[in-house]
């Protein structure tokens, strides 16, 4: 009896003996999966996804993305090996590179999205500048309808472009702001083609001005000076400028006035011949000036004579400084308009006689593409 008690337990002990060494061979021969490297890589992709590596790196993302799926596919393939053949190192070799491209990606991202960003701003602060200072001269530039379009396309697109930047969609609104520059360039670059042009009679105007001023210094008198850039009329006295009004001119005020119907207002030296009130004018209180002049007359002549303009066009008339302006736009046929306030001033103050100078401008070139 004793015997076979001995006999089991010793039986016992050898199998626990064997079932502990089957434990120990299983435990040190089975490889370890390697989940914390595949976590490490997923944590890595995932970081590099919310920093929008998608957009700033895509070429390295997709490289970590196919990576981790090169990972998970081995770990699937060593899985449907009987244990202790499975081999996890191609799995942790694959998890590592997917980690060590998830982190280039998502450096690369961060300092890619500060460079993007900083364009963006310096773009929009641009563009915002050159619209803050060229924009009141560009609104009053007769253009084409199309440019005028494209203008307004522009000034869109940048609105777009900063909605972009604050929301720190930075690759979209890079896109905005370059199509925006484009449309904004293309409609500036002809509206100052146009003013390049127009600018040509400058020292014309300088020296139109100075003659009117002399004159009524030399006689003690009134005279009126009227400029396009900007917009204004000025009243002298003694060669002193005694006030400034705000002016509006004809739809198509840049240069001068050619024929009838054209919608220009005429540039040149004139004399008030007629003041109107009391409902002898539709616009308030009137000074009509003697256009056209005699130079009017000979200009309009070899203008038919060229062909520049048809042998039936008229040259026009009634050509006055009026009042009911302050409308905010060019819109006479031709008159230069004043609100009825500064009307009633220089009404009173004028009479027949008084010299009238219609100019481009006083000041550069330079000055108006600055916006000064």
């Amino acid at each position: 009896m004793k015997r076979s008690v001995v006999k089991k337990v010793f039986l016992l002990v050898f199998v626990f003996v064997i079932l502990a060494g089957l434990a120990w061979l299983f435990v040190n021969l089975v490889p370890d999966p390697p989940v914390k490297e595949l976590e490490e890589a997923r944590i890595a992709i995932a970081d590099a996804r919310s920093k929008n590596s998608v957009i700033y790196s895509a070429k390295l993302f997709k490289e970590a993305r196919s990576f981790y799926d090169s990972a998970m596919i081995s770990w699937k393939t060593e899985n449907r090996r009987f244990i202790l053949f499975r081999d996890y190192e191609r799995v942790r070799k694959f998890s590592l590179l997917a980690s060590k491209k998830a982190a280039e990606a998502t450096k690369r991202t961060i300092a890619k999205e500060k460079d993007m960003k900083e364009s963006l701003k310096r773009d929009i602060d641009r563009l915002n500048s050159e619209l803050k200072a060229f924009e009141k001269i560009f609104t009053s530039v007769p253009l084409p309808m199309e440019m005028k379009k494209k203008n307004a396309r522009g000034k869109l697109l940048l609105k777009e472009a900063e909605i972009a930047y604050d929301k720190g969609q930075y690759v979209s609104g890079n896109v905005k702001v370059s199509e925006a520059n484009d449309y904004i360039t293309d409609s500036y670059e002809v509206a100052r083609e146009k003013l390049t042009n127009y600018y040509r009679n400058f020292s014309r105007w300088q020296e139109w001005t100075r003659a009117t001023i002399n004159e009524s210094k030399a006689n003690n008198s009134y005279a009126i000076v009227v400029e396009k850039i900007p917009g204004v009329c000025h009243l002298y006295y003694n060669g002193v400028k005694k006030y400034t009004f705000e002016a509006e001119f004809g739809k198509n005020w840049m240069g001068d006035k050619v024929s009838k119907g054209d919608g220009a207002t005429p540039e040149g030296r004139y004399r008030v011949t007629k003041k109107l009130q009391n409902g002898s004018t539709k616009y308030h209180k009137a000074l009509m000036i003697n256009y056209p002049n005699e130079q009017d007359l000979e200009e309009f002549r070899q203008r038919v004579s060229s062909g520049s303009i048809p042998s039936n066009s008229k040259i026009g008339g009634l050509i006055e400084i009026h009042g009911d302006g302050g409308k905010g736009g060019n819109w006479t046929e031709g008159c230069v308009a004043l609100r009825n306030p500064d009307m009633d001033t220089l009404f009173r103050l004028v009479s027949n006689g008084t010299p009238v100078t219609i100019i481009g401008s006083t000041i550069t070139l330079t000055q108006v593409m600055a916006g000064e």
